[in-house]
């Protein structure tokens, strides 16, 4: 060791021995309460930060704790990352539930005020929709239901948090890859957006008719053939949950790589997409409230990771469906830029995240919707007998219900499929907006929102509200009647299951047109009652909300109609 090394080590010895417990105290808690000052002013997001205040900073602490008490770096080491660790969380708590912090003013539970993993935990549960709701019963139309984070049950505030010129997505959304949905800056959202603005105009949807019409026919031949298997003349009993999953996956895997995807010809998941596709839905649900884990996760185990896997299975269809050449106008063709310049065309990987992100919103979002409307249609007979009857008389035997006019004209089929979006949005819990860093505080009507807060209009509740929907929880397709609607409160502006404004659902009118034909196919093919034994008053308390809806089995009996 060199003299002025050797100098200085022994000089930080005797500094070291000189401390009393009392000043060892004093600094542990102060550079505590430093780091705490800087999670709170600078937000340290990068990794290198986070190792120096909540690695290196402990580390060092724990130098003069062996020194004080004679132990070995073993006890003092995690000594000091307990008592640092305990300290910052301490500061941390007393600040987010005192009067200082700027949303001391919202009500919401000690639990969620405290930490965002909260969310976290609850996304993973699948419960946000429903625990929201109770929230927003409990303390009113704004709950503060994050450290940062408020939810909204408002639905005057929809143009001013989703309309144009309104509030940019929230943090929800970092570390993700830019795509479409979870692009945060507007300009590159809207030219980001063109693309599928051209795929689902309505000259392009047009075009997907013959397409939807297609598997829409498979799915009557699949029931069809499973009827005839079993032999039983009351029917048989099938998943139609799973059922309305593989037809919407076939038809978006159409849609997105001009095929690839035969789930129900296969009658199952065989090559376990769906799988992959929940559990990717289940992650995000978890890491979108803590987005700040996504960077050493993704590095952990991004390998092997469900996102990776699924991005892998779409170039692989990218690449196969360029094979193909630009014969038929689907979606592919508008997000892959087929009728453009090669050179203008965008990146292969980029088309694949675009088709990937187009299966899993596309299928699950549409299939969600065709589940519920027939559940509700099981439980609440007079509704179903109405609606059967106006799909015999729109469709007699023999022709076949492809007429997306008369389709988008039946009172009764828009109707059920209105009020089973607004009983279960695909998106039950809404988008999360932010008032960003630097921005300055927001009015949102009679609430200041400071920057820095996280914001989401909850959907679920919003639209069971009874301000704004008579007897909301109850099953009434009529109230959506422009002519002998019931009386009491009905509110349309609060109705938002594809979202509102420029980042509103772009594939609105395709899933629309896919969801009335195959209901109305079916309807006018089979006959659809409870399965014995299945309890139903059970399904719509197992559904689960990872931003997205999952959904249990829904066991249906079905026969041919004569």
């Amino acid at each position: 060791m060199s003299p002025p090394t050797a100098d200085l080590f022994l000089q930080l010895h005797q500094m070291l021995g000189n401390l009393s417990l009392l000043t060892l105290s004093v600094v542990v808690l102060s550079c505590s309460f430093v780091s705490h000052l800087c999670f709170r002013f600078l937000e340290p997001r990068s990794a290198s930060a986070l190792l120096v205040l909540l690695v290196v900073l402990p580390v060092l602490l724990s130098l003069p704790i062996s020194y004080h008490v004679r132990w070995p770096a073993i006890i003092s080491l995690p000594l000091a990352f307990v008592t640092y660790g305990a300290s910052l969380l301490s500061f941390t708590l007393a600040y987010r539930l005192s009067p200082l912090h700027p949303l001391a003013k919202y009500p919401g539970p000690v639990i969620a005020k405290s930490s965002q993993w909260w969310a976290a935990y609850l996304g993973g549960e699948g419960d946000l929709h429903r625990y929201g709701k109770n929230l927003h019963d409990r303390y009113g139309d704004i709950v503060r239901v994050g450290p940062n984070a408020l939810s909204i049950r408002d639905p005057s505030l929809i143009p001013t948090v989703l309309g144009k010129g309104g509030l940019p997505k929230g943090p929800y959304w970092d570390n993700r890859p830019p795509s479409v949905v979870a692009q945060r800056d507007p300009i590159k959202h809207m030219n980001q957006r063109k693309p599928w603005s051209r795929a689902f105009s309505s000259a392009a949807i047009k075009e997907y008719e013959v397409f939807a019409a297609k598997r829409t026919r498979q799915l009557l031949g699949c029931i069809e053939d499973a009827v005839h298997q079993s032999g039983e003349k009351k029917g048989v009993v099938l998943d139609m949950a799973a059922w309305f999953n593989y037809f919407t996956t076939d038809f978006m895997g159409d849609m997105a790589f001009g095929g690839g995807f035969e789930l129900m010809k296969a009658g199952g998941d065989d090559e376990g997409i769906w799988t992959l596709i929940e559990s990717h839905l289940r992650f995000r649900a978890i890491t979108g409230h803590v987005s700040y884990v996504l960077p050493p996760l993704l590095a952990i185990v991004g390998r092997k990771g469900s996102i990776r896997r699924i991005h892998a299975f779409a170039r692989d269809r990218v690449v196969k469906r360029l094979q193909m050449g630009a014969k038929r106008k689907d979606l592919f063709y508008h997000l892959s830029g087929e009728a453009m310049p090669e050179d203008e065309r965008p990146p292969l990987d980029d088309v694949a995240k675009d088709g990937a992100l187009a299966i899993v919103a596309g299928s699950d979002t549409t299939s969600g919707a065709l589940t519920a409307t027939l559940y509700y249609l099981l439980r609440n007979p007079t509704a179903y007998d109405r609606l059967q009857a106006e799909v015999d008389a729109a469709f007699p035997i023999g022709e076949e219900p492809l007429d997306v006019i008369k389709l988008s004209q039946m009172e009764w089929l828009n109707g059920c499929i209105n009020e089973s979006l607004r009983l279960l949005p695909p998106v039950p819990s809404g988008s999360p907006r932010s008032v960003d860093k630097g921005a300055g505080e927001k009015v949102l009507g009679k609430w200041v929102i400071p920057e820095g807060t996280q914001v989401a209009l909850h959907t679920y509740s919003i639209q069971r509200d009874p301000r704004n929907f008579h007897t909301p929880d109850a099953f009434l397709p009529e109230r959506w009647f422009s002519v002998g609607a019931p009386a009491g409160e009905h509110n349309p502006a609060a109705f938002l299951p594809f979202s509102h404004g420029p980042a509103n659902c772009a594939g609105k009118n395709l899933a629309l047109m896919e969801m009335r034909m195959a209901l109305c196919w079916v309807l006018r093919r089979f006959q659809f009652s409870k399965a014995p034994g299945f309890r139903y008053e059970e399904w719509e308390g197992k559904i689960l909300d990872w931003f997205a809806v999952y959904q249990p089995p829904l066991l249906v009996s079905i026969s041919i109609r004569e």
